[in-house]
């Protein structure tokens, strides 16, 4: 683990002990903090009971520092009691990538890239951790991908952290300094947790403003949050587009081709087109940030981009599980909200959509608006599910054909049953799981297992579409 020096004989109370939770009292403990522990939830105190100390009962004035996990509200829609109770006793709140960036100093010397972004985080975060490594540099994905970051042990001298950084992480972070900060896109989610789009903008925003100086910010320029971010950054900014050339930044042409501008002249380095695990434009984004972020850290152009084509790809996102009958089946269960859905039908010409779960915009605004239109345009047929398949109806109207399902099995089946070669059956959900499935990775492994669960009857083009009006999978809708 990495210890945390800063806290040795300081009282910490620590709420929510799932893994960042656990990895936070770990390291606290081991620094020689004192360690108050707590979860409502009596299995997750069961590894540290004992540290467990209620909190509702605490004096927070006797205590040095609230350390909060991610998924608690801060401030909306409401302060969570012991987060009230903490502000008025005047005790800091915060995160553990704020008790990382107090560690740092006691680190073998090493640079850190901090990504954020509302699309394209776990990608990116991942593949910048390969690049690092393929170009000779001990690195490590960490953060909001999955791993705590004081879970991991300290790199050798030269090595690179690389740090997803969710909205929510930064609400609890106040000096990481970021040597390379990377915005991939903002686009409206988790408004419920932030009180409005302005609010989710400045969480996001704020990554930067932690940044020395001297830092590098690799920005998205695509929308407007990130072209207002790179126009008032005081430190180097490095600006990133797939919709155009950009002066000074990295961008890719409309047939893939990932062109450095950086120093002045424009040169192509990289053909990202023919690369599987980087297909659609938002994962061209992704790989755009990530080489720019490469030449801050001084990794060469080329050593770049043979990491970019040895990249094969994250579990769960653009995940390519099967082929039967010349039918791709892809796991897109990480799009959980309206806008990573578009981005990833728009990488295939012929789709089958599975989507549905937890609505975060009951509304699917993102579907309606330009971009989503004609992401539309590629969908054969919409397979909906979960508590949202009513609203997803609704939004899809008369333009896409569409059925509703029990479930995923229900779902994937009847997809396989009216898919044809050259097609490609797509999850990606534009909702949260949390309806049926503990995550999203709950949900890509239902997908997945279902998928396996196909039989010689129910393989693409084998079973009729069903013809009973008023049964389950009887479209509705459609283009007329």
């Amino acid at each position: 683990m990495i210890p945390v020096p800063a806290y040795h004989g300081r009282r910490i109370a620590v709420f929510g002990l799932a893994r960042t939770g656990l990895a936070s009292c770990r390291a606290l403990e081991a620094s020689g903090a004192t360690v108050l522990a707590w979860d409502d939830n009596a299995d997750r105190r069961a590894p540290v009971t004992d540290l467990a100390c209620d909190l509702y009962a605490a004096d927070f004035a006797a205590i040095d520092a609230l350390l909060l996990a991610p998924g608690v509200p801060l401030t909306h829609p409401a302060p969570h009691p012991l987060v009230a109770r903490a502000a008025a006793a005047g005790c800091p709140i915060l995160g553990d990538v704020e008790l990382f960036e107090t560690a740092r100093p006691h680190l073998p010397a090493h640079r850190l890239v901090a990504i954020t972004g509302t699309n394209g985080k776990s990608t990116s975060t991942a593949l910048m951790a390969h690049v690092a490594a393929a170009a000779g540099r001990p690195s490590v994905a960490a953060g909001n991908i999955g791993v705590p970051v004081l879970s991991l042990n300290p790199l050798d001298a030269g090595g690179v952290y690389v740090l997803e950084t969710s909205s929510f992480q930064i609400d609890l972070t106040h000096s990481l300094r970021a040597d390379v900060a990377i915005l991939l896109n903002i686009t409206p989610d988790h408004l419920d947790r932030h009180g409005s789009m302005a609010g989710y903008v400045r969480a996001k925003e704020r990554l930067f403003e932690m940044q020395a100086p001297d830092a590098t910010a690799v920005i998205g320029v695509d929308d407007a949050p990130g072209r207002r971010l790179a126009a008032r950054c005081r430190q180097r900014v490095v600006p990133v587009s797939v919709t155009g050339a950009v002066e000074g930044g990295v961008y890719v042409s409309a047939t893939g081709t990932l062109i450095d501008a950086i120093d002045g002249a424009a040169r192509p380095v990289a053909d990202l087109a023919g690369l599987a695990a980087l297909a659609g434009r938002h994962n061209w984004q992704n790989a755009a940030a990530v080489y720019a972020a490469g030449r801050a850290l001084g990794l060469a152009a080329d050593a770049i981009a043979r990491g970019l084509e040895g990249f094969t790809g994250l579990a769960h996102r653009m995940e390519p599980v099967a082929t039967r009958g010349d039918v791709l089946f892809v796991n897109d269960s990480k799009a959980t909200n309206p806008d990573a859905a578009t981005r990833a039908l728009a990488a295939f010409e012929r789709v089958h959509w599975i989507a549905g779960g937890r609505a975060k915009d009951p509304h699917f605004q993102p579907l309606r608006d330009g971009a989503g239109r004609d992401a539309l345009a590629h969908v054969t047929h919409a397979y909906l599910i979960g508590e949202a398949a009513g609203d997803l109806a609704q939004a899809l109207g008369t333009q896409v054909e569409h059925s509703r399902h029990a479930g995923m099995a229900q779902a994937v089946a009847a997809a396989a049953a009216r898919a044809r070669p050259g097609e490609v059956v797509l999850l990606s959900p534009a909702c949260a799981s949390f309806d049926a499935y503990a995550d999203f990775e709950a949900r890509g492994e239902a997908f997945r297992a279902a998928v396996a669960g196909l039989d010689a009857a129910d393989a693409p083009g084998a079973a009729a579409w069903p013809q009973q009006p008023g049964q389950p999978g009887q479209p509705e809708g459609g283009r007329p």
